[in-house]
């Protein structure tokens, strides 16, 4: 038979979990709103859509490619219009971590193709990492950096 102190202790325990099974799914939902976010950033480069890119990406950005070149905001716009991107594939795994309260990191594997200034197409495989910061009730991308895999 249950006794006052064990149905406290059962009870205590569920309230427990509740906010940890809330989190996951807030984590789910963040996750998949940032990668919505992010799959719309390569969208922009794909239709060179300056004026989407330049709402996605915060004025104090930076962009780190796989080559270590890196760019701000405005260094990227401009070369917007030289780089075409001609294929991207984004795996189906990825996460996302929080890093404080309106900071979260996005994890990826992507594999792209791309041409510069009418170049050659190259092929990269990387990881990505996109931070994301809200600011204004925004997200908005504010490092974005891959990193070279095999």
């Amino acid at each position: 038979m249950l006794d006052r102190r064990s149905i406290l202790t059962v009870g205590a325990a569920a309230l427990a979990v509740l906010p940890i099974a809330a989190r996951a799914q807030d984590t789910a939902k963040l996750r998949d709103e940032l990668m919505a976010l992010e799959k719309g950033s390569w969208d922009f480069l794909r239709d060179n859509n300056s004026a989407g890119m330049r709402g996605f990406l915060a004025d104090d950005a930076l962009l780190i490619f796989n080559d270590g070149k890196r760019y701000n905001k405005r260094e990227f716009l401009a070369l917007m219009p030289e780089l075409k991107l001609t294929s991207i594939a984004i795996e189906p795994t990825f996460a996302v971590r929080m890093i404080g309260p309106g900071i979260a990191t996005l994890l990826y594997r992507a594999t792209y193709t791309s041409t510069f200034k009418g170049g050659a197409p190259e092929t990269a495989k990387v990881i990505s990492s996109s931070v994301y910061a809200r600011r204004d009730n925004k997200w908005w991308s504010v490092l974005y950096q891959e990193t070279p895999i095999k």
